[in-house]
């Protein structure tokens, strides 16, 4: 019997006798589906980061050759992140600052990791996309629920914000890494993902998302020619008419809080900071001051909270405004705290992926706008517009999340421009 053991523990161990090739494409595809289904339930990336590891491990006898075909792009990600990281920490030891002030800009490590890992496993854009529907339909669940018990804004647990910029990020991977078909099997299931996404963003209260949603709204239903001018003239229609709906029906404007805009407005022309609204402009002025004092360095590195409590009012009172220690936009926010060298960091992290996705683009030429590379490029400026009024690099969730999918979709659509015998790379196969 323990002979028979044995042999049993050398057949499961023994190298040879396993399918790695099918090991492979399992461990990727639970990977790619946990990194979004996951993604806004707290610590949800946790599982993706355990499978990341598992990847790296089965993929290490691909690396080489990964490395070689793809090798230029790849480098050029980990020299944008080594950059981004660099940047950091020199702020870091300049101003004093801990270690713990540049975590999650340290994630930004994983864009390059998860890049080389795609590469290298070739997984099927698919299982995101299965992963992004399953998401956005838990996000719908949590922020129902959470709204049914009574509290005003949907958060999943975390800041209503991050969820709300997280649910649009499983939107456009939603959209996107659909399959290219256009029967009603597909299109019916992204169109309620999108209806459900919706409602959870409405119900986490977030208007900085709202630009974001209404412009992948007219995205998606552009095709060109005539007919899609026609299908972007309707899609127009059905967003203001959603606006309208927003703003006029009570319990609506209510949540969305788009009504309270005009008299935030018009609380801070008579000098009140302390709305979201005034707030976010005060922010504005106040990282301008701290850039014209330090344009080369910056305040330091997650010192804009002391910057903040340093205007008269906060000396004056103890307001809420006077507690935040984000500037709710990533370029005062970067150029504030880490002068020049953040602010061409921060427009670089955004840049160089993004001319990647259309390089990649270019190269495969007319098609449909679907795919890994439009996913990625539409992610980029998601982040871009939520960016102006949300410091989207403060928070581990959006940070992690920016550095996963646009290394997982940088990788996999590198190798959809090889499938479609345009690639921007040379062929030399794989292991």
């Amino acid at each position: 019997m323990n002979t028979k053991l044995s042999e049993v523990r050398e057949g499961i161990l023994e190298p040879e006798r396993l399918d790695r090739h099918a090991l492979i494409a399992a461990v990727s595809a639970l990977a790619l589906i946990a990194a979004p289904a996951l993604l806004v339930l707290p610590k949800g990336l946790a599982l993706f980061g355990a499978l990341l590891l598992v990847m790296t491990l089965l993929l290490m006898r691909r690396f080489p050759s990964a490395w070689r075909e793809a090798g230029g792009t790849l480098r050029l990600l980990l020299l944008l992140a080594a950059l981004v990281l660099g940047v950091s920490m020199l702020s870091m030891q300049l101003s004093g600052q801990g270690w713990r002030t540049i975590d999650n800009i340290a994630r930004q490590l994983l864009l390059p990791w998860c890049a080389l890992v795609a590469y290298a496993a070739a997984p099927s854009r698919l299982w995101l996309w299965r992963g992004a529907m399953a998401g956005v339909v838990l996000a719908f669940l949590l922020a129902l629920a959470q709204a049914s018990s009574g509290l005003h804004r949907a958060g999943a647990g975390s800041n209503p914000l991050v969820f709300a910029n997280a649910v649009l990020a499983l939107l456009v991977l939603a959209v996107y890494c659909r399959p290219a078909s256009r029967r009603w099997q597909v299109l019916l299931p992204v169109t309620l993902a999108f209806a459900l996404g919706t409602t959870a963003i409405v119900l986490s209260g977030s208007r900085g998302v709202l630009p974001g949603l209404g412009l992948l709204l007219l995205a998606a239903m552009f095709r060109g020619g005539r007919r899609g001018w026609l299908r972007l003239g309707a899609a127009a229609a059905v967003a203001a008419a959603a606006l309208l709906v927003l703003w006029s029906v009570p319990k609506l404007a209510e949540q969305s809080r788009l009504q309270h805009v005009s008299a935030d407005l018009q609380a801070y022309s008579r000098g009140h900071v302390d709305t979201p609204v005034g707030a976010r402009i005060e922010f504005l002025a106040v990282a301008g001051r701290a850039f014209a004092r330090h344009p080369l360095t910056g305040v330091g590195i997650d010192r804009f909270g002391g910057e903040i409590r340093q205007i008269p009012v906060c000396r004056q009172q103890d307001l809420a405004f006077c507690k935040l220690g984000h500037a709710h936009n990533d370029l005062a926010e970067w150029a504030a705290t880490m002068g020049l060298p953040g602010l061409a960091a921060i427009v670089l992290l955004y840049l160089l992926p993004a001319l990647l996705f259309v390089r990649l683009l270019r190269r495969a030429g007319a098609g449909p706008p679907v795919g890994a590379a439009w996913a990625g490029l539409m992610l980029i400026v998601m982040y871009a517009l939520s960016g102006m009024t949300q410091s989207m690099f403060a928070h581990a969730l959006t940070s992690s999340a920016y550095a996963v999918f646009v290394g997982l979709l940088s990788g996999i659509a590198m190798r959809e421009a090889e499938a479609a015998g345009r690639s921007p790379l040379p062929d030399r196969g794989h292991s």
